[in-house]
Parts: structure tokens; C-alpha cells; sequence
């Protein structure tokens, strides 16, 4: 398959690859999505007619349109692209490009209005991506025949015919053609039709009435152990009255994935004689289809085509709040945060998804520094989820960035003191122990980050935390260098880490090892005001003065905050102090570096969702 790149609208489609032929069995993991939200389907996001924006020639649109597209602002994308295509009617390309935006910003019937208005000239991404919304629409409508004709083997579907070929049996159905739609594969069809086919064959043999041949289907699709096959046939099961055989299924996927939530969750419901999962309707199982590749098209860093894989699917299914939440992170990735919230707003309070869909809104406003939204909207997924834990951990982690340590110390004891005996993962002890560190408890912090170490040897981000600490206080500096060493190892990417191991070579005087580390650090983190600062520091006691005066210029020019502002400022006028004897520790740090002392860059943990 070939990717039609939303942030890359420079001229024609570029070609790459798409849906790479991986094995489907490693790349499963997209267990425990499906719901429906509890409030109803949400409404549909329809543009009938282009807006009517500021007349303008094509071009000029276009390279609007670009623009926009390269700010992540999809929907004011999509209208520049189809208002240049309406204003050159003539244009093919222009179509085409429209046509790509609309079904990435959402808007299914202007992008079908956009492509029934003439020709597209583009590759197969975008023809066969036609094809498939044309099929789409049809099923939504109750054409399954129209359906079955768009879907039709054809070379114009391109990258798309695993999605086609996905889709094609629940059209026959809709069409009337059940021989059709519960035929098995054909020798040498492609893994991932077998795998996710196999799965549409077995619910289409439930809904035929072909009851043993269905449970047989599901029970060779679960043979391959992945909890979401595990889980459709649990749910069969389930449905047909056989709730023990589905209770020791799920045990057995639990003993292999024991934290696996859906699959907690379904023993749980079965255990307890709870409603079953219905079956997916003639809707419901194509839509299930595309959240699927579009799981793993987004996993495999292939956004867009995952994006209109979403859109496509919620137009079966508006109420699927996986594809809701999955289709807010990916527009986040893409630099939508408008359209980002907008998703994650259509998962109403009382569905499974709400307090997920909740916390990845408040990250959002985090992201461009609204900490006190951040804050509230945690807070309110808190209070509508008390006790959950990952809710939790993200609220400690707001409450750390904001500087409210103590908080934020209270909400992770609240998970350890639940936990009793049998105890939280390394990961509550490494974010207690950074904030106790930050609040100044450091007897407490150097034990819970001890302990964290302890539970994971090899964790980079606590090798790092605790390593940076003594060498901040000047103690174990032979062990804290190792663990920053090790660090480094184990992540050797990260921009952050080395910058640790250069700041604590510098704070021990290997002047020379500092320039080497924070060198590569500010090639992985370029834009990283603290690390360019600590560079030009190594470069001036190195004795490269002009370079260490060019680096602490271009941190001024990083956006960097007040307090690395006004030391790089006192250093670009006088330099930085001539050392004094013996080396000080970091912690009393000389008056014109780095004011007082600081966490590791790492030691700022990404809430773990």
C-alpha cells in the first residue's frame, strides 16, 4: 500500500509503503476496544456545501490549503482544498487533494460530493480510497448490491484491497448473498485477511444460523492465542449460553497476558452471568474491520490512511467510542488539537472509554501549557472513576508539573496504601520518589527510587533519576556515573538521558566528556533550551569561548523559560565565573550557571497511559 501524507502537501502524492506485510499474530493489540457509547450514537460531522471563504484563485487556495495542513488545522485544510477545486473545476489534482482532506477532517458526504464531480488524478491511494467510501456510504444506505459492486476486485483499490477484501463479505450479506458471505478464503489470500476474515466468516456464521459451523470457526481463530480473537469467541460463548467454557478460556488468556484489562473484565462479566456482547450487526462488522487496520496502520506510523480508516468506520458505526478515542490520538499526533478534543468530547460519562478519552483531552491542554484545564478535567475523570489508577497516576503527574508536589505525593501514597501486600509496579515508586525529591525529601525519594530499581533493574528513566541525584549531592559518584552510563545504554536515543550523564561529566569537571554527551544530547533534542544552555556551559570551561557564546544565542532563540532566560543573559555578558577549588556540588552551582539545582530532563515522566 502507498501513503497519501496529510503534513507533507508539497505537489503530487508521495509514494511509500502502507500496510507492510508483517505478521499479523506480533502486531495484535487491539484487545479490549469495542463499546458502544452509553448516551447513543454521536452526531455526524457533515459539510454539504464548500464554505464560503475569501475569493482567491486556486493556487493561492492551495498553497493555503498546505499551510493549513502543515499547522495540523485539518478542518480549515479541507475547506481551502475543496473551495481550490471548486474554484478550478477543470483541476483533477485538485480534486484529488480535496477529495484525501475532507474524509481525513471528517466530512464523508462533501468528500463523496467531491469525487462524483469528475475525474481524480491521483494514484490508487486516493481512486481506491473512492472506491471504498462509495461502499461505505452504500452499506450505511442499505445498498449492500452498490456495496458489493464498489468492492469488487478491481486494480483501481490499490493499497486499499485488504480493506476491500475485509469489507466484501458483510456487503453480500447485506446484499442477500450469504454463500458469498461465509465463504472461506482461498488459498494464498493475504495474513491479515485470513486472520481478521476469519473472525467476520465466524460472526457471519452466527448470524446465518449456522451455529456449529460458526463455533468451529471461532474456535481456529482462537487457537492463535491473541486475546481479540480470544475475545470474539469468549463472547460467543458467552452468547450462547455456555459461560463456564468462556470463563476458563479467558483464564487460560490470563495466565499468558495477565494484565491484559479485556480480558479481566470479560472473565469478570462472564463469571457473572452478565449480557453478553451482542453480536456485531451488518454495520457493526465492517466497521470493526477498519478500526482494526486502522489500529495497525497506526501503530506502524502511517496516521492518514489509519485516520480516513476511522472516519470511514464511524460512518457505519458513530457510536464506536475505540474509534473515537483512537481517532482523537491520532489527530493529536497530527497536530490537530482541535480536532483531537472534538473526538475524545463524543465519548459520553458512563461508557468504559470515558475516563480514558478524559485523560487524553486533559494531556492535550497540557501540551500547550494550560495546566489548570489539564488539572480540572483529570480531576472531574477522577471523581466519575474513583480509585482508578492510571486516572491517578496522570493526576500525580499534572500535579508534579505544576509544581504541586505534595499533592501529588498524597495521590500516589493513596495508590500504595490500596495496594497493601501485594504491592504497585516499579512505576508508582520512581514517580513518588521524583516528587518526594523535588519537595526536598530526599531520604524518602533516594529510598523510593531504590525500591523502583529494585522491582526493575533496567529501567533508564530511574537509573537516571537517581543517578543524577547523587551526583547533584555529590554522593556514590563512581556508582551514580555507572547508572547514568547504564542509562544512556539502555536508551541510547534519548536526548534527555544524555544530557544527564553530560551535566553530571560537567559537574565533576570531565570537561571534555561533557562537550562529547551533550553534543549528541543537542543532536537528539535540538530544540531543547536546557540541554543547548548546558552545551554552551561545556564549551566555555572548554575554552571554546566564541562557540559557547553562539550556543547560549540560540538558546534565546528556543523559547526557553524565565529562569534559563535570565542566566543565559548574565552569561552572554560576562561569561561564566572562573572555577573555584575544590568542585562544588551541583546543588551550589556557580552564579552565573544554571540557577540551584534541577531534575534530569528524563526525570520529567510521561504520564503512562
Amino acid at each position: 500500500m502507498k501513503l497519501f501524507p496529510v503534513q507533507a502537501l508539497r505537489s503530487r502524492p508521495r509514494r511509500s509503503p502502507v500496510l507492510r506485510r508483517t505478521s499479523v499474530l506480533g502486531a495484535l493489540f487491539l484487545a479490549g476496544c469495542a463499546s458502544t457509547a452509553a448516551n447513543g450514537p454521536a452526531p455526524r460531522m457533515v459539510a454539504p456545501s464548500p464554505p464560503a471563504l475569501a475569493p482567491s484563485d486556486s493556487y493561492g487556495l492551495f498553497l493555503s490549503g498546505q499551510q493549513a495542513a502543515s499547522e495540523g488545522d485539518l478542518t480549515r485544510s479541507a475547506g481551502l482544498f475543496d473551495q481550490a477545486s471548486v474554484t478550478d473545476p477543470q483541476d483533477p489534482f485538485l480534486r484529488a487533494k480535496a477529495f484525501s482532506i475532507l474524509v481525513l477532517a471528517g466530512q464523508l458526504d462533501r468528500a463523496a460530493a467531491v469525487a462524483a464531480s469528475g475525474p481524480v488524478d491521483a494514484d490508487d491511494t486516493v481512486t481506491g480510497l473512492v472506491l471504498i467510501l462509495r461502499a461505505i456510504n452504500a452499506l450505511a444506505e442499505d445498498r449492500g448490491r452498490d456495496a458489493e459492486s464498489a468492492l469488487a476486485d478491481n486494480p483501481a483499490l490499490g493499497p486499499h484491497s485488504v480493506a476491500a477484501a475485509l469489507i466484501r463479505p458483510w456487503a453480500a450479506a447485506a446484499a442477500g448473498d450469504w454463500k458469498t458471505a461465509t465463504a472461506p478464503s482461498g488459498p494464498g489470500t493475504d495474513k491479515l485477511v485470513v486472520a481478521f476474515g476469519g473472525v467476520g466468516r465466524a460472526q457471519l456464521l452466527e448470524r446465518s444460523g449456522r451455529l456449529s459451523e460458526a463455533d468451529a470457526a471461532f474456535k481456529a481463530i482462537a487457537a492463535s492465542r491473541e486475546p481479540i480473537f480470544i475475545l470474539a469467541y469468549g463472547a460467543f460463548l458467552e452468547r450462547r449460553g455456555r459461560a463456564t467454557e468462556a470463563v476458563a478460556l479467558y483464564t487460560q488468556a490470563l495466565a499468558r497476558a495477565p494484565d491484559d484489562p479485556a480480558l479481566s473484565l470479560a472473565r469478570k462479566r462472564a463469571q457473572s452471568r452478565g449480557t453478553a456482547p451482542a453480536a456485531p450487526t451488518l454495520l457493526e462488522g465492517p466497521a470493526d474491520c477498519l478500526i482494526n487496520l486502522a489500529a495497525l496502520l497506526i501503530g506502524d506510523h502511517q496516521p492518514e490512511v489509519g485516520l480516513s480508516y476511522l472516519r470511514l468506520a464511524l460512518r457505519l458505526d458513530p457510536g464506536r467510542t475505540d474509534a473515537w478515542v483512537l481517532a482523537g490520538e491520532t489527530l493529536s499526533q497530527l497536530g490537530d488539537l482541535t480536532g483531537s478534543r472534538a473526538a475524545f468530547l463524543q465519548v459520553r460519562p458512563g461508557n468504559p472509554s470515558y475516563t480514558a478519552a478524559r485523560i487524553r483531552l486533559a494531556l492535550s491542554f497540557q501540551q500547550v501549557g494550560d495546566r489548570t484545564q489539564a488539572l480540572k478535567i483529570t480531576h472531574d475523570a477522577l471523581a466519575a472513576a474513583p480509585g482508578d489508577v492510571e486516572t491517578e497516576v496522570v493526576y500525580a503527574e499534572l500535579l508534579r508539573d505544576a509544581q504541586r508536589y505534595q499533592e501529588a505525593i498524597a495521590v500516589l501514597n493513596g495508590i500504595v496504601t490500596r495496594a497493601g501486600p501485594r504491592g504497585v509496579d516499579a512505576r508508582i515508586y520512581y514517580l513518588r520518589g521524583a516528587n518526594e525529591e523535588r519537595s526536598g525529601k530526599w531520604p524518602e525519594a533516594e529510598a523510593d527510587l531504590k525500591h523502583s530499581l529494585k522491582l526493575a533493574p533496567n529501567a533508564p528513566d530511574v537509573l537516571n533519576y537517581l543517578g543524577f541525584a547523587w551526583v547533584d549531592r555529590g554522593e556514590h559518584l563512581k556508582e551514580a556515573l555507572e547508572m547514568l552510563q547504564r542509562a544512556v545504554a539502555l536508551a541510547p536515543d534519548s536526548g534527555a538521558i544524555l544530557d544527564s550523564l553530560g551535566w553530571a561529566r560537567y559537574r565533576t569537571r570531565d570537561y571534555a566528556g561533557a562537550v562529547r554527551d551533550l553534543e549528541r544530547a543537542v543532536f537528539l533534542e535540538p530544540a531543547d533550551a536546557e540541554i543547548n544552555d548546558h552545551l554552551g556551559d561545556a564549551y566555555w570551561r572548554n575554552g571554546r569561548q566564541t562557540e559557547a557564546r553562539y550556543q547560549w544565542q540560540h538558546v534565546l532563540t528556543l523559547d526557553p523559560d524565565a529562569r534559563i532566560r535570565t542566566s543565559v543573559e548574565t552569561k552572554l555578558e560576562h561569561g561564566l565565573e572562573p572555577l573555584s577549588l575544590p568542585a562544588a556540588p551541583m546543588s551550589r552551582a556557580p552564579a552565573n550557571g544554571p540557577a540551584g539545582p534541577r531534575a534530569p530532563a528524563s526525570a520529567r515522566p510521561a504520564p503512562a497511559l
